[in-house]
């Protein structure tokens, strides 16, 4: 589950319910409306006002994912016209933080019974074109706190330097780091990395320290991402991570404390379920090209939509290239009409139809 955090405005989700005409399945559509920050320095145009240029939709979130979540709002729009008689009902959902984490979306909905576990298939588009994500890497996140004792540094020797001591740490934790990224899951990883399995890691990937050049440091925080392959399991995660801080509390005059701030679990659904044949079908009429199923090496929110036991497939309309998070994010135009088409006939595959 991810951290809480505090906010000084209200978190908007919207979902909605299209009904069809008697039984059949419920599936369920995902996008978050939330972006990351970005700073209008080197963008080509202000970066939230979407601009386009050479078939492609400049702006912040272009990628990541509003252009994604008109493909579901459009995909749905598209099915009503066709007038298609259906059964069961699709619930389309936008959610809020996925970028910072938090009660907020998706799991506000799973608490709020909007998510339910008779959902039978959930479809996401919070990923790219190019592959169909079934599987996500799990993500904890832990703040270690070094302990030292604060001096003057013209007496250095009588106190106990905390970012000396962290460092001493972090060599530790970057030994077990080398440990981990020997290993692999079953599940293919996109071919775009370097890797041919999802592979986990376990990076420092924030310090924290000194509050004066002539102090000594009492105190150093480091930030530790441990992503980890759904063959792991959280539990054991913490543990080993654990262990190395024992094993450096035994050497070090310094004091180690560890607390959990983040935590998504992996996501899986099986390669060879309808819903990833469907889409992966839908996908290979609408680009002329396969969408093989493949493990994304970031984490996403919805794990927790899959921990429900609902089985996920992920396809959106970013590129290798989109740059997402970065200057200038795009998406091309094209990509947007093809995931619409992609998702209109998936559900017309998924759920029981007859002509008007």
């Amino acid at each position: 589950m991810r951290r809480s955090r505090r906010f000084l405005r209200p978190r908007p989700n919207t979902y909605a319910t299209l009904k069809g005409e008697g039984d059949g399945p419920k599936i369920l559509l995902n996008g978050h409306v939330d972006v990351v920050p970005a700073d209008p320095s080197g963008w080509t145009n202000d970066p939230f006002k979407p601009t386009i240029r050479n078939g492609q939709i400049y702006g912040r979130g272009a990628a990541d994912m509003k252009g994604s979540d008109a493909c579901t709002i459009f995909s749905l729009k598209a099915l009503v016209e066709t007038g298609v008689k259906f059964g069961g009902s699709i619930i389309p959902t936008f959610t809020t933080d996925e970028e910072v984490g938090g009660y907020t979306g998706v799991n506000h909905l799973v608490d709020k019974h909007v998510i339910t576990k008779d959902i039978e298939y959930c479809i996401s588009t919070d990923s790219g074109i190019e592959v169909l994500h079934v599987a996500s890497l799990g993500d904890s996140e832990f703040v270690i706190t070094v302990k030292g004792e604060a001096a003057h540094s013209g007496r250095g020797w009588t106190g106990i330097n905390a970012i000396e001591e962290a460092a001493a740490l972090i060599e530790k934790l970057k030994v077990l780091g080398q440990e981990i990224g020997m290993r692999r899951s079953k599940i293919p990883a996109e071919p775009l990395y370097g890797t041919k399995k999802m592979r986990p890691g376990l990076y420092v990937n924030m310090i924290k320290g000194g509050l004066k050049g002539n102090i000594i440091p009492d105190t150093c925080e480091i930030l530790v991402d441990r992503r980890f392959i759904p063959e792991e399991r959280a539990a054991e995660v913490e543990k080993e991570i654990g262990r190395v801080l024992r094993e450096f509390a035994k050497e070090s005059t310094a004091k180690v404390s560890m607390k959990k701030i983040l935590g998504y679990d992996p996501m899986i659904t099986p390669p060879n379920h309808k819903l990833v044949r469907v889409v992966r079908k839908q996908a290979r009429k609408v680009l002329g090209r396969d969408t093989p199923p493949a493990g994304s090496q970031g984490s996403t929110d919805m794990a927790v939509v899959s921990q429900l036991g609902i089985p996920v497939a992920v396809l959106g309309a970013t590129r290798q290239d989109s740059n997402i998070h970065g200057i200038d994010e795009h998406v091309r135009i094209s990509d947007l009409v093809s995931v619409t088409k992609i998702l209109t006939h998936s559900y017309l595959e998924l759920l029981p139809t007859r002509a008007k």
